[in-house]
C-alpha cells in the first residue's frame, strides 16, 4: 500500500461524466450551429461553458494523482460551467415559449432512463435530425443535470479518498517511513 503513493487514476476517458460532458459539448455545439447567431455573444458564453465543463474533468482526473484539492477544484469547476450552461438553456427555452419537461411530461422518465444508460456521444449526435427543438433542449438539459450529479458524487468520491488515504504529503511519508522500518 505505501508504494501506490502519486500514481495516476484511471483515465479520465472512463468517467461517465466526462463522457456525458463530451455529448453535452458535442450537442451544445450542433444547437448553437442551428439555433443561435455566431455574432450573438449568447454563441460564445455556451460554447466555452460546454468546453469548460468537459476540459476541467480531464485536467482534474490529470492532477488527481498529486492533489485531492486541485482535483476537487476542478471538478468544481465543471461543475459550475455545467451549471452556467444549463441556464442559457433554460433561458433559451423560457423566451421562445419551448416546454421545460418535468416529472409530469409522458416522455420524460424514458429520456431520464435513457440518458442515464446512454454515455457515448456518437449515440446522442445520430439523434439530433430526429428531434425538434422541444426534445433537443429537453434531451440536453436532462444531460446536463445528470453530469452536474455525477460530478457532485466525484467530489465527494475524491473527499472520501483524502480522509481515508490522506494528501500525497502524507501518502508520502508513509511510503518514506514503511520503506525505512523494511530496511532495518
Amino acid at each position: 500500500m505505501s508504494q501506490e503513493f502519486a500514481r495516476p487514476k484511471t483515465s479520465y476517458r472512463t468517467l461517465r461524466a466526462f463522457r456525458k460532458s463530451e455529448a453535452i459539448y458535442d450537442l451544445t455545439y450542433h444547437f448553437l450551429q442551428t439555433h443561435i447567431s455566431k455574432s450573438d455573444r449568447t454563441y460564445d458564453q455556451m460554447l466555452q461553458a460546454a468546453r469548460s465543463g468537459k476540459q476541467n474533468i480531464v485536467e482534474g482526473r490529470a492532477d488527481a494523482a498529486a492533489s485531492a484539492e486541485i482535483e476537487i477544484k476542478l471538478y468544481g469547476v465543471a461543475r459550475g460551467s455545467l451549471h452556467e450552461l444549463l441556464n442559457d438553456y433554460l433561458d433559451y427555452m423560457r423566451t421562445r415559449h419551448i416546454p421545460i419537461w418535468d416529472l409530469r411530461q409522458p416522455r420524460m422518465a424514458r429520456l431520464i432512463d435513457t440518458c442515464r444508460r446512454e454515455n457515448d456521444t456518437a449515440y446522442y449526435t445520430a439523434l439530433i435530425p430526429r428531434l425538434n427543438d422541444e426534445e433537443l433542449c429537453n434531451l440536453i438539459v436532462t444531460l446536463i443535470h445528470q453530469t452536474i450529479a455525477m460530478l457532485s458524487k466525484l467530489i465527494e468520491l475524491v473527499k472520501s479518498d483524502f480522509l481515508r488515504i490522506g494528501g500525497i504529503k502524507e501518502q508520502m511519508h508513509r511510503a518514506r517511513r514503511d520503506y525505512r522500518d523494511k530496511q532495518k
